[in-house]
């Protein structure tokens, strides 16, 4: 039995760099991770049936299972204790549920590899795994694969730094990983044969692919290709910041954007990529210290501290590829395949240690009582345990699942402007997993583009109104209960600000909701200028000039150099007629501009205008680039009475998700 469970993981295992389906909103990560908990759930129900069938639990102790154990433990407790949303932290790839399915791995699988022969079936998967996809990566990278016409018509293929591992750096963090493996396994060979020439074979398509990967990343004149990183300081100051609030267990799994957006310093608006919200940070150290605190962080440096002591002990080059991961970890952050990659090296290590007859890793036979005879007791317990565990698992995940299969329908459904299908397809999605704060925010919008288009027919009779007023309450219902799902996520409340905004014609009171929403979405992000520019817009259509002039002033000081809060500053001050100081925000609108640009050419010409009204002379200025917009009118359509919606629909009364929206 436990043979089945090594041939079905190992087979499992060569998939794992190439599964990808396209029927979810995420192609490569979730459809990866859902192979993880399959081969987890799988490999622990073998497992616990060979206990039944040998009469006797035996279970393999190394160096390693403690600091693992530990690093779930720090997962679980900051899950359940810290994260705004646990489901969240759960499913998404690469957190709680990802951790807990390669910790079940680890425990089981170095359990089914019993010979050295299996020992070399699974280091020779994983070498052919490497080198197909060291393959895949060269037919893409070169061009190659392109030129295939069924290839090229797909569109997410149509890409020469396509990869099946979802993203390119990971790919490479992974070839970093296996080309020392290889090169050791090639010194050991003595002599040429086919285990030679496999080997051989994976490591010239693993370094050329490598070297492939990187000219496109970091040497090709199209920069277009080039990966963006937080700047190292700035993950240190916000790893600072987050232990300020949770130094124990951290802000919680998944949470580095709501850590982004919050703690970011002032200073990050000075940078290139400043409009970007990043969501990992600098490197995985970082990472682990802002979302798990100091307990997740010294579970992981425990870990890297076994790593180390055992590999100086043995000298097994199995152990070389994880510290290779851990030292690619200082400069980049983890990703998916590499967090997977991690344990199965770990699982091969173990394996390896074992069969050499280490005295670091012992096997051991558990039961409740010493006895001369095997018992049945304690293998039965086992497996009825891993049942009862496996069954709410298995079902949770596939609800989940296909939640995720519902909502990539409906975003399919809203590319072709299928309205219908999409409202229905969401309402489906919904209810299959409620707890997910992305598919409200979907469903929001849709109920808002609804009634819009409604709205926008003339003579609106009785049922027309009666039907964009329950679709806007929908509307604002949804995003509210996207923000009671993950109050931490800025991007809620921004679309729940949005939904307010596009209501100004549509119903009494949203001006004041709006402005309350936005106020909420600064709060989380109070250093980004374009909220408080938002804000200032809403204030703006008001026509209170004074807080649009504060408002944009402010987004001035955290962005000295945003042209467009220097241009919406500017038409403030020529709404309240203060002409010289909107003349002077003019100007420096022209100095943050590419003179060849057609933003140039209007502030010009606005600036020309409002010299006349107080007889300023033409100054020459010089320039970078922008896009200039000017605060935004009122939406339309607008309806005429205004719709009453009921105060529950106010961003402060409190909001009660349900699966039926």
């Amino acid at each position: 039995m436990k043979r089945a469970g090594f041939y079905i993981t190992t087979i499992g295992v060569f998939l794992l760099p190439f599964f990808f389906l396209p029927i979810t909103s995420e192609f490569y990560d979730f459809n990866k991770q859902a192979l993880v908990i399959f081969l987890a759930l799988a490999s622990l129900l073998i497992l616990t049936a060979s206990f039944v069938a040998e009469r006797q639990v035996t279970f393999t102790f190394s160096p390693f299972g403690l600091p693992v154990l530990a690093l779930l433990v720090s997962l679980g407790l900051s899950t359940f204790l810290r994260s705004p949303n646990r489901a969240d932290a759960l499913l998404d790839p690469a957190q709680t549920g990802t951790f807990l399915a390669l910790t079940v791995m680890f425990f089981t699988v170095t359990n089914f590899i019993r010979s050295k022969t299996q020992l070399d079936v699974f280091t020779t998967v994983l070498n052919l795994a490497a080198a197909a996809l060291g393959l895949v990566t060269i037919l893409w990278f070169s061009g190659l694969a392109l030129k295939i016409p069924l290839i090229s018509n797909i569109q997410f293929l149509n890409s020469a730094t396509w990869s099946p591992t979802g993203s390119p750096l990971a790919t490479l963090t992974l070839f970093l990983a296996f080309i020392p493996f290889l090169v050791f396994q090639l010194l050991r060979e003595k002599t040429l044969h086919l285990k030679s020439g496999i080997l051989a074979v994976s490591f010239a398509l693993v370094l050329v692919a490598s070297g492939l990967i990187s000219y496109r990343l970091f040497l090709s004149p199209d920069v277009s290709t080039r990966p963006m990183f937080l700047p190292h300081r700035v993950s240190w100051a916000i790893a600072l910041e987050a232990l300020k609030i949770s130094p124990i267990l951290g802000t919680g799994p998944g949470t580095y954007l709501a850590d982004f957006t919050q703690f970011r310093p002032v200073s990050y608006n000075l940078t290139p990529n400043w409009a970007v919200r990043f969501t990992t940070a600098s490197n995985f150290y970082l990472q682990l210290f802002s979302t798990l605190g100091l307990v997740g962080l010294t579970a992981y440096l425990w870990l890297i501290y076994r790593t180390t002591i055992t590999y100086r002990k043995s000298a097994n080059f199995h152990l070389l590829p994880i510290l290779v991961i851990f030292a690619t970890q200082l400069f980049l952050p983890a990703y998916f395949i590499q967090i997977v990659f991690l344990f199965l090296f770990l699982i091969l290590a173990v394996a390896s240690l074992k069969l050499s007859g280490s005295s670091l890793i012992q096997e051991s036979t558990i039961d409740l009582v010493a006895a001369s005879s095997k018992s049945s007791f304690l293998p039965i317990i086992s497996l009825i345990l891993a049942i009862v565990i496996s069954i709410p698992t298995g079902y949770f995940f596939i609800r989940s699942y296909q939640a995720e299969v519902l909502f990539q329908k409906a975003l399919t459904a809203a590319t072709k402007n299928d309205g219908k299908t999409t409202y229905d397809t969401l309402i489906k999605a919904i209810s299959t997993n409620p707890s997910r704060d992305t598919y409200r925010v979907v469903y929001s919008q849709t109920n808002l583009l609804l009634a819009n288009a409604l709205a926008s027919n003339q003579n609106l009779t009785d049922t027309d109104r009666n039907t964009i007023t329950q679709l806007v309450q929908q509307a604002i219902r949804e995003a509210k209960n996207a923000v009671a799902l993950n109050p931490t996520k800025v991007t809620n409340l921004e679309n729940l600000a949005g939904v307010y905004r596009n209501l100004l014609n549509f119903a009494q009171g949203a001006d004041a909701w709006t402005i309350a929403s936005y106020r909420q979405a600064i709060a989380l992000d109070p250093t980004n200028p374009n909220l408080r520019i938002a804000l200032g817009g809403v204030y703006y259509a008001q026509k209170n000039w004074d807080e649009a002039t504060r408002l944009f002033q402010s987004a001035i000081d955290l962005k000295p150099d945003l042209a467009n809060a220097h241009y919406n500053l500017a038409a403030a001050y020529r709404e309240r007629a203060d002409y010289p100081k909107a003349v002077a925000s003019l100007e420096t609108v022209l100095t943050l501009l590419d003179k060849s640009s057609a933003d140039y050419t209007k502030a010009s010409s606005e600036l020309e205008e409002l010299r006349k009204k107080v007889g300023t002379p033409t100054s020459s200025v010089q320039p970078p680039t922008s896009a200039l917009t000017q605060p935004e009118p009122l939406p339309t359509p607008k309806v005429n009475p205004p719709l009453q919606l009921d105060q529950s629909l106010s961003p402060e009364a409190p909001a009660t998700p349900s699966s039926n929206p």
